[in-house]
């Protein structure tokens, strides 16, 4: 991969980031607006009942002993009810938070295991860059070499050429 695409890669990765927050944080708020929703309608309910437990006290006594022990049991239920809601409140909060928890430490790792990607290919690249260096100096060298070598013989062979000639 080049250095573009680990960019495109790593803003990839960083959107998805963001993407998954968002939604954590729409969750969170979903789950409020319902936990609030609950709230306000059993507020309802208790008031409702309260109201009930007024109109029944203008009947007889016994009525009113009757309504009122039947309001105080509905309540209980009430209560025992939002208790078992906030209880799965709570756990489904720890449960999304675990979750987001998981989520980020997954992608914590990823982009660990990215970075570690780019050094790594950082590093290969920087290999083949000094290879190339002590390619070209060898070649470079060789050829010099050659070249010496050739004039040697150039030399050689004229003077050679200049004995047979007589000069």
């Amino acid at each position: 991969m080049d250095r573009g695409q680990l960019e495109a890669k790593i803003a990839e990765l960083e959107q998805r980031l963001e993407e998954a927050g968002i939604e954590r944080q729409a969750a969170v708020q979903r789950a409020v607006v319902a936990r609030n929703d609950e709230v306000s309608q059993l507020k309802a309910t208790i008031g409702a009942m309260r109201d009930q437990i007024e109109a029944t006290r203008a009947g007889t006594g016994e009525a009113v002993q009757s309504a009122v022990l039947k309001a105080q049991d509905e309540i209980k239920q009430l209560r025992q009810t939002i208790v078992v809601l906030r209880e799965q409140m709570e756990n489904m909060r720890h449960e999304k938070q675990q979750a987001v928890q998981e989520a980020v430490a997954r992608s914590s790792d990823e982009i660990a295991q990215l970075k570690k990607t780019v050094q790594a290919l950082r590093d290969e690249m920087e290999n083949h860059r000094i290879r190339h260096s002590e390619e070209s100096q060898s070649m470079r060298v060789a050829s010099r070499d050659e070249n010496h070598h050739l004039q040697q013989m150039i030399v050689a062979l004229r003077e050679q050429m200049e004995k047979a000639n007589g000069r």
